[in-house]
């Protein structure tokens, strides 16, 4: 229960279930995207930004670095309303372990992953400014849309206030550090971010909605160097010929063994990433 501090009403998700007992248990999953849609934060805080706690019969999880949907072969490309390369992560194999999940605690009582979710309380959800290193390539970092009061009772409907967004926390590659962070993030080749701002033409600087955009690291040191970009390159991350593969290979088994990850999409994300196929750069 919190109090809107914009309209003064006092409500709840839960409110009705919880009157009468009936309360179901909940699993609540997001893409990184839904943050930058100005939605996603709102879960987790009140109408401030400050922080909330999530009730014992709900969890939730970020699919971090994920745009709000791609297909499931999708790759790295362009598309003319965006600025950026568009995001081409795909959130089928952290899904299908959390649906199993939620049926074991649904039908056994089993307590599913603790939830994974950006949060106020321990620094992982922002304030946009400055979130992002200096990465030439990334740009304007996109405005992400408002959450916003809007009286629709008369016409044209007026904006009576703005809700708090917030936006979670990345590290120095600029990849979101909380969540459920799939080998794809945990192993990178590139930076995956939830937004990507509109091309020319297209309202430029303004939200690309529904997308993520993709960065590519720099091949080598030097390659980098010349560019001015702050991320290691390939090459100073993964200096040996099986070394990327061999650090997605232990990725997935801990999320395998954290029941985040079925063993066969752990499996099948070794042999994408020996095929070099897993970061979704190429075809």
């Amino acid at each position: 229960m919190t109090e809107d501090h914009l309209s003064g009403r006092r409500d709840g998700l839960l409110l009705r279930c919880r009157l009468t007992g009936t309360c179901p248990r909940i699993m609540q999953t997001d893409s990184e995207y839904e943050f930058w849609g100005a939605r996603a934060s709102l879960l987790v805080t009140d109408t401030r930004g400050r922080h909330l706690d999530l009730p014992p019969e709900v969890r939730a999880y970020l699919m971090t670095g994920h745009p709000h949907f791609a297909a499931a072969q999708a790759v790295a490309g362009r598309i003319d309303r965006c600025a950026l390369p568009v995001n081409p992560l795909h959130a089928g194999g952290p899904m299908r372990a959390l649906l199993a999940a939620l049926e074991a605690w649904t039908r056994d009582g089993v307590e599913p992953p603790a939830s994974r979710y950006p949060m106020r309380r321990d620094g992982t959800l922002l304030p946009a400014a400055g979130l992002y290193p200096a990465i030439p390539a990334l740009g304007d970092q996109g405005a992400h849309g408002p959450a916003q009061w809007v009286d629709a009772s008369v016409q044209p409907p007026v904006v009576k206030g703005e809700y708090a967004v917030l936006l979670p926390r990345v590290d120095p590659d600029g990849n979101a550090v909380a969540g459920l962070r799939s080998p794809a993030i945990e192993v990178p080749k590139a930076t995956y971010t939830g937004w990507n701002p509109r091309a020319a033409g297209f309202a430029p600087g303004a939200l690309c909605y529904n997308t993520g955009a993709v960065l590519p690291f720099a091949a080598t040191r030097a390659e980098r160097e010349a560019a001015g970009d702050p991320r290691p390159s390939l090459a100073e991350r993964y200096p040996g010929p099986g070394d990327y593969a061999a650090a997605v290979e232990a990725a997935a088994a801990r999320l395998v063994a954290e029941r985040l990850l079925l063993p066969e999409d752990a499996a099948a994300m070794g042999r994408a990433a020996a095929a070099d196929r897993l970061a979704r750069l190429r075809p």
